[in-house]
């Protein structure tokens, strides 16, 4: 019997923002599998990249970490403007949302899952909510895990932008999902904005300097949600926005959330990049 694969993991955020930059289309070790099925891990796990970033860039840490775990694991780019393919999630939110869900039933067909679980950094917790509401996700979800998650509006960069009278719909014209994430009344159509059949974990740091206040990300109060600071899991860790991508304490607590059942306890390291 053949040992099973060990996929290299980076937590080296420069590294893997400035090398999977140029490389939208190219899945981090481990991931996109053809085929993938896992008895320990039954449903797949679709990871799903924030604002200007790529599927590349952005998981060059949890992607194989979940790989090397057993879990079938799947990655896209989604919310390319067409002239700027490096860069995701700049077009629509609706447009992202939409891609997602043809996404979600490749992984679907392509492994036989009923259901599936969704991770999201930042605009990408936007996106799968969005995905959730406006295109029946809740439908083939069992579990959305939010890193950062642009879940309600910032309020800070709201009213920054309230102080200049039309440089949102400058920005808009230029990046569609900057402007829907600075619009609250766009997050006013994602009621419900919790459905029964799924759980929700939201996990978030109080360091924050993009998502402002960093209590974005969290969702009503009930017996399926589950929001997270990491400060009160590993109160030394002073991980920022991106880092939460490439913090190995982040990356615990959102295996636990993944699999409840077999979680393990979080031995609080050093922590991620600071930004």
């Amino acid at each position: 019997m053949s040992a099973a694969p060990h996929y290299p993991v980076s937590y080296n955020l420069l590294g893997t923002l400035t090398a999977g930059t140029f490389s939208p289309d190219t899945p981090p070790p481990g991931a996109n599998r053809p085929g993938c099925r896992s008895t320990k891990n039954p449903r797949p796990v679709i990871l799903v990249h924030g604002t200007g970033a790529n599927q590349s860039n952005s998981w060059q840490a949890i992607g194989p970490e979940l790989a090397n775990r057993g879990y079938c694991v799947y990655t896209v780019t989604v919310g390319s403007l067409f002239n700027i393919r490096n860069f995701g999630e700049l077009d629509s939110v609706y447009t992202s949302a939409a891609q997602l869900a043809a996404f979600v039933e490749k992984v679907r067909h392509w492994t036989g899952a009923e259901k599936v679980d969704l991770v999201g950094h930042s605009q990408g917790g936007t996106v799968n909510l969005f995905y959730l509401k406006h295109n029946d996700g809740w439908r083939y979800v069992h579990r959305v895990v939010g890193l950062a998650a642009a879940n309600n509006p910032p309020t800070f960069w709201v009213d920054i932008m309230k102080l200049v009278p039309g440089w949102k719909d400058v920005v808009g014209l230029i990046v569609p999902a900057t402007k829907q994430l600075l619009t609250p009344a766009e997050y006013t159509k994602l009621s419900p904005r919790v459905y029964p059949s799924v759980r929700y974990s939201n996990i978030v740091s109080q360091y924050d300097e993009l998502a402002i206040p960093h209590t974005v990300a969290f969702l009503p109060s009930g017996p399926n949600v589950r929001n997270i600071r990491i400060q009160d899991v590993c109160p030394n860790d002073r991980v920022g926005h991106l880092g939460m991508i490439a913090d190995p304490n982040v990356t615990q607590v959102l295996l636990n959330e993944l699999d409840p059942e077999r979680a393990k306890p979080v031995r609080c390291g050093p922590g991620g990049f600071f930004l």
